[in-house]
This record gives C-alpha cells, structure tokens and sequence, in this order.
C-alpha cells in the first residue's frame, strides 16, 4: 500500500502506435481533415454561463473558435499544412485502432487501395485525421477510451479546476493506405477565471503536443 501511495497502482497505457515504417515527419506535405466534425465541447451550459455565451450557440460558437485556433497553431508549425473536407473521409466506414490492451481509438479510415483527394483531385501524400477533439473540465482521456470505464456513470462536477482537452487522431499514409502514427492526447490547464484566452491557448496547446508526438513516435 505504501508503494502504491509513493508511485501509484493505476493503469499504465500506451496512448499512442507507430508503424515500422514510420521514418520521416511529413513537414511539407502534411494535409488535415477532421476539424470540421471532431470538435465537441461537454458541459456547455457551464461554459456558457463562465464566459457569458448564448446556451443554445455556445456549442458552434466556442468549438468553432478553438477549432480555428487550432488550425491556425497548426499552420504556424506547418507553413503548407492544406486543409481536406471532411466528407472527404467521413465517407469511409468507421473502425477501431487498438493502441494499446484497453485502448482503443475510432474513427474513419479510408479503405485499402482508395487514396483520399483533396478539392483540385490531387493526392496528397500524408493526412492527419483528426478523430476527436473533446472540450471539458477534469476530465481524463481514460473515461473515453479505456473500454472498462467507458461505461461508468460519472459524478456531476460542481467545481472545476482545470479546462481539459482529450484528443484522438492518425497519421495517414494516403499513398499507401496505412495509419503510421495514432495517439489520444491529454491536456489539463488550470482554471483561475476562465476566458476565451484559455481556450485558444489550450487548442494552441494540443497542436503543439500533436507536433511533438509525431516527432517523438518516428521510428529510428
């Protein structure tokens, strides 16, 4: 029990996959989908009340603006980054990626043979979809994807303390059909008065980690 206090028994998981045949971060050729669709934002009335939004618009209202965050993060990292519809990959049936024992991510893969083209017809040769994108308070990217928690009821917050972002996404091989890099990111920033600024930083903040998980999953 002491060891458990000093070093914790919770579940240990690998929240991330990559191909062996993932060598090379695609700079320059890196295309994104997803954006239009992944963004969800959990407690809306909450977020509504603390940064004074209509109710019933707080939910396009705020996820549009962390998304454009996002992507403008993004760009700033990818100077060529090219935006692909959505429907461009929500065409394609959904299925599961197992990341890790418990761990399991969904979303729209395109199938084998098809490559994915973008509005002038041509292929590009890597495509990050981004599967989810979760906007909240304390939560954990546990109660999402681990398959035995999944189900379990939560308890209703009366306080938060920290503004949470639970993302999913792949690194695709468009030309080869093949996901080289998937992973569910976590990022927890500290409520002290909650501002619109907080969001675009916490949106800022999951591309960066997104940047740095394909640089760090490369396969040596």
């Amino acid at each position: 029990m002491v060891a458990c206090i000093l070093t914790g028994c919770g579940p240990s998981y690998h929240w991330s996959k990559a191909h062996p045949l993932y060598r090379q971060v695609p700079y320059s050729t890196l295309s994104i989908t997803g954006t239009s669709s992944a963004f969800i934002l959990t407690r809306s009335k909450w977020f509504a009340k603390k940064l004074e939004v209509a109710p019933e618009s707080a939910q396009v209202q705020l996820t549009s603006f962390s998304r454009q965050a996002f992507l403008d993060e993004m760009k700033r990292a990818y100077p060529a980054l090219q935006e692909i519809p959505d429907t461009a990959v929500l065409k394609f049936p959904e299925e599961s990626q197992k990341l890790d024992d418990k761990i399991f991510i969904k979303g729209h893969f395109p199938e084998q043979g098809v490559s994915v083209k973008d509005a002038q017809g041509n292929i590009p040769p890597y495509i990050l979809i981004v599967h989810e994108f979760i906007i909240g308070t304390d939560i954990n990217r546990e109660v999402f994807y681990d398959y035995d928690l999944i189900r379990q009821e939560s308890a209703e917050k009366k306080t938060s303390k920290n503004l949470s972002v639970i993302l999913s996404y792949t690194l695709w091989d468009n030309e080869n059909q093949r996901p080289l890099f998937s992973a569910v990111d976590e990022i927890q920033r500290p409520i002290v008065k909650l501002t619109m600024e907080d969001l675009r930083t916490v949106a800022a903040e999951a591309a960066k980690k997104i940047r740095i998980n394909l640089y760090e999953g490369v396969q040596k």
